[in-house]
């Protein structure tokens, strides 16, 4: 009777992230706890490391360092979640670093999300300057006319 019609659902949000992100089911390839390797790999489908690797990671797809994850060398993937630690450079399209991991060395990335909580010791560089999409933008200085008088006329393009 009064109250009991059907409600349309309504979603929790409305946002939607610029890109997915890494979820730790989609991990084809586990490093498991425990586990010690040395070397480098090429990591060709989404991989989940919860155990040591001393080595440098390359590939294309998505990698997740789980809480106990710790990788000693450079990394190098389209998107990394960090949960655990890392002692090298990354280079990625997309970092994730949750609560309670560590980042050591310098990282370039086009997306960069950090939780309170993470540590991250080196150097951040978001894009090359030549990729940026900003732009500098520098007044044009009209020849002074008189004496200087400690004021600058600015050159406009614009005629009244």
């Amino acid at each position: 009777m009064f109250g009991n019609k059907e409600r349309p659902e309504t979603t929790e949000s409305s946002y939607q992230p610029v890109s997915k992100p890494v979820n730790t089911k989609d991990a084809r390839t586990l490093i498991g706890e425990g586990v010690r390797v040395e070397g480098n790999f090429f990591i060709p489908t989404p991989t989940r490391v919860d155990g040591v690797i001393k080595g440098n990671l390359t590939g294309d797809s998505a990698l997740v360092v789980g809480e106990k994850g710790w990788i000693e060398g450079t990394v190098c993937a389209s998107e990394v979640l960090l949960l655990g630690t890392i002692e090298g450079n990354v280079e990625a399209k997309r970092l994730e670093m949750k609560k309670g991991s560590r980042m050591i060395g310098d990282i370039l990335v086009d997306d960069l999300i950090t939780e309170i909580g993470c540590t991250f010791n080196g150097r951040c560089a978001m894009k090359p300057e030549e990729q940026s999409n900003i732009q500098e933008l520098k007044p044009q200085l009209a020849p002074p006319e008189e004496e200087p008088s400690g004021n600058v006329r600015i050159k406009s393009k614009l005629s009244v």
